[in-house]
C-alpha cells in the first residue's frame, strides 16, 4: 500500500488513539519528515527573524566585555524562547500520534509496543528503536492485524486462478 505524504500525514492524524494494528514503512517516515520538518521550520524562522533584528552578533553580545555592558546586550539565544516554546508545543501536540504510529510500526515487524516504551527508557534505545523502523515490513499476518489489513487477505479474489 503506497499512499503519498498528504495521505500518510491524515491517516496519522485519524488513528491518533489507535495503538493496534500496523503502520506501513511509508506511513511511518512520512509522518517523521512532518512532525520534525515543521520543528525545522520553526527553528530556521527563529534564527532568521533574530538575524533581521540585529542579533546576528549573538556570540558578541553573549560574552560581554565588562559587567555593566553585560545589562545592555541581548543575544541571539533571547529571541529564541518563544519560538522554543512553540516547537516544544508542537512536539508535544504531536507526542499521541507519534506514539500511536511508532507501536503500531513495530507491529508492522512483528514486535510488540512494550519495545517503544523500554527502549524510550533506555538511552541508547534510540538508536535500536532506529534499526527497527527501518526494517520491512513482516510479510502475511503476525499477530497484530485489524480489519484494515484483514479484509485484503478475506476478500473474495476474482480472477484466472480464484476458486469458483
Amino acid at each position: 500500500m503506497n499512499v503519498d505524504f498528504f495521505q500518510a500525514i491524515a491517516s496519522v492524524l485519524r488513528n491518533t488513539f489507535n495503538f493496534e494494528g500496523r503502520a506501513a514503512r511509508g506511513e511511518f517516515w512520512k509522518w517523521v519528515l512532518f512532525r520534525y520538518g515543521i520543528v525545522l521550520a520553526i527553528a530556521i524562522v527563529a534564527v532568521m527573524r533574530a538575524y533581521n533584528q540585529g542579533y546576528h552578533d549573538g556570540l558578541e553580545a553573549s560574552l560581554p566585555s565588562s559587567a555593566e555592558g553585560a545589562a545592555g546586550r541581548i543575544g541571539l539565544a533571547d529571541n529564541l524562547p518563544p519560538f522554543g516554546t512553540l516547537a516544544m508545543g508542537f512536539l508535544m501536540l504531536t507526542f499521541i500520534p507519534n506514539a500511536a504510529v511508532s507501536i503500531r510500526r513495530l507491529h508492522d515487524i512483528g514486535r510488540s509496543g512494550w519495545w517503544f516504551v523500554a527502549l524510550n527508557v533506555i538511552p541508547i534505545g534510540g538508536i535500536l528503536l532506529f534499526v527497527f523502523y527501518l526494517q520491512r515490513s513482516s510479510a502475511g499476518m503476525n499477530g497484530y492485524e485489524n480489519e484494515r489489513h484483514l479484509a485484503p487477505l478475506l476478500a473474495p479474489r476474482n480472477g484466472p486462478f480464484s476458486e469458483a
